[in-house]
């Protein structure tokens, strides 16, 4: 890792043990204990200053809910209530089966994750333009990092309060149409693209450069005809295009180098939400998807908790041949010293049904998943692998988490192609690319459940699989343990504490 990336990575943890995990109205204060007048006098207490804006971001997986709203209620994953450790009275069932309630945690959670972000970067762009000389720089950052929690809280909620103020900003502030804040989000980062640093690595790593808000725009266009009612595919391949054509990114030969410990190298890792495990718990996916255990395998500090798993049919979705399926944990679990582990309960443990579990003692991960509540086995379901986990740590990773990756640009491209009625050439040549890299051949012709599930494949567990869902129309179907559900499960619902907070809030319709 460069030294600017150390410090760069230090400074953001030190401020994210420091920050409360959120706040509920827009109108909180997040003041350092230096003043204005003193805390931007350098250009590392700028960045110092810059840093606490991402804090919220820096919780993209952790206890902020989002990482659950877009796997665990969609076709990849879930959280079986296995015997005790994943019941919590069924919230991850009712997620799961898009039964959710509309005070469910990871709800309020992930609203406060991006209004505590905007509300942080309306204050420092107010703060910057009153204390230093030439803002731009400064501002022009926030204002990227601004839209995305933007982009992230319109595709979760549709309509949500759109405010740009800090000190004279509403203190109940109504509903924005969708379309209102679509146009303001991507009028931003169109307008942010050339005045963004174009540099990548060092002191810009982790943080919104040129390329980043091109893709993320990309992926916004890629989505417009959900949030608009309009497709915008050239916009998509224009910006992609460029991306490719700026050649500051490639992929990786191997696909699992951009989940390592230490993933700062990753030429292909375009946009990152910094981690550390020296945060508290902030990235953990150790302790929600491992057996407890487990300890023994890797020498955690702790117990990991036994939740989240794999669909069994989205695991077998993958290719034998597809070097991506390294990433799910399956069969006999051992010690770091190579000797099998047992796990006392399977002896005992029996479903709803009467069953009792077929594997007995020996820990074995076993890609079918009995069922979802109220009594999964404990040994049930394939443990998500992919982000490699680091020997004896304790309850939080160093692994960055991605945000955009270049093999979702090529993805894209391809898809808004296939989308337009362009190139079919170039979008099965495309999407050759990153099949190729994972040990497969190419796909022809490029139809709509071959691109739908290449996506998911290579976006598996990257918070993504709710957004690709609705995009294909695939959310509201039935999968394991669901059925059909409404079309209004598109959006979540307003939190019950957002909307006894606010009484201009409205909730959305069927909630």
């Amino acid at each position: 890792m460069k030294r600017t990336e150390i410090i760069i990575k230090s400074t953001l943890m030190v401020i994210l043990l420091g920050c409360i995990n959120s706040c509920t109205d827009l109108e909180t204060t997040l003041y350092s204990e230096l003043s204005p007048d003193t805390e931007f006098t350098t250009e590392n207490t700028q960045i110092a200053a810059i840093l606490t804006a991402y804090a919220p971001m820096a919780e993209f997986y952790g206890n902020n809910g989002y990482f659950e709203v877009q796997e665990l209620s969609t076709e990849t994953s879930a959280a079986p209530a296995k015997f005790g450790p994943w019941d919590d009275g069924g919230i991850w069932a009712r997620l799961h089966r898009h039964e959710w309630e509309n005070n469910a945690w990871f709800i309020n959670n992930a609203w406060n994750m991006c209004f505590s972000g905007i509300a942080t970067c309306n204050r420092l762009m107010e703060e910057f333009e009153a204390t230093l000389d030439d803002p731009t720089e400064a501002i022009n950052e926030l204002r990227a990092l601004r839209a995305f929690y933007y982009f992230t809280a319109m595709d979760l909620w549709g309509d949500v309060p759109l405010v740009t103020q800090f000190l004279g900003a509403e203190t109940s502030p109504s509903r924005t149409p969708k379309v209102e804040v679509y146009n303001f989000i991507t009028s931003e980062l169109e307008d942010l693209i050339t005045q963004l640093p174009a540099d990548v690595g060092g002191q810009y790593y982790g943080r919104w450069n040129r390329w980043a808000a091109m893709g993320i725009l990309a992926r916004i266009y890629l989505n417009a005809e959900v949030y608009t009612g309009t497709p915008q595919y050239q916009k998509v391949l224009d910006l992609t295009q460029q991306i490719i054509d700026g050649g500051q990114y490639s992929l990786v030969p191997n696909y699992l180098d951009n989940f390592t410990i230490d993933n700062t190298g990753s030429s292909e890792n375009i946009m990152v939400v910094v981690q550390s495990k020296t945060s508290g718990g902030a990235f953990n996916m150790h302790m929600r998807t491992l057996h407890p255990l487990n300890r023994a395998t890797y020498n955690f500090t702790d117990g990991p908790w036994n939740g989240y798993t794999a669909l069994e049919e989205f695991y077998n979705s993958f290719d034998d041949a597809d070097t991506r399926k390294e990433m799910f944990i399956t069969g006999q679990q051992y010690t770091s010293s190579g000797e099998p582990i047992n796990d006392p309960n399977g002896a005992i443990e029996i479903d709803s049904q009467g069953n009792p579990d077929p594997d007995g003692t020996p820990l074995i991960f076993t890609p079918y998943i009995n069922e979802l509540f109220p009594f999964a086995f404990s040994q049930s379901g394939a443990r998500i692998g992919k982000y490699e986990f680091e020997n004896g740590i304790a309850l939080a990773m160093d692994n960055d988490f991605p945000i955009i990756r270049f093999s979702e640009i090529l993805l894209m491209r391809a898809e808004a192609l296939w989308r337009s009625g362009g190139n079919m050439t170039e979008a099965e040549e495309l999407v050759r690319q990153v099949r190729e890299r994972a040990g497969l051949e190419a796909i022809s012709p490029l139809t709509e459940d071959a691109l739908y599930d290449e996506i998911q494949r290579e976006l598996a567990f990257e918070a993504q699989a709710r957004t690709i869902m609705i995009r294909f129309d695939r959310f509201n179907n039935t999968w394991w343990e669901k059925t059909i559900t409404d079309p209004n499960k598109n959006v979540f619902p307003i939190p019950t504490a957002q909307l006894n907070g606010n009484p201009n809030l409205t909730q959305n319709p069927g909630y």
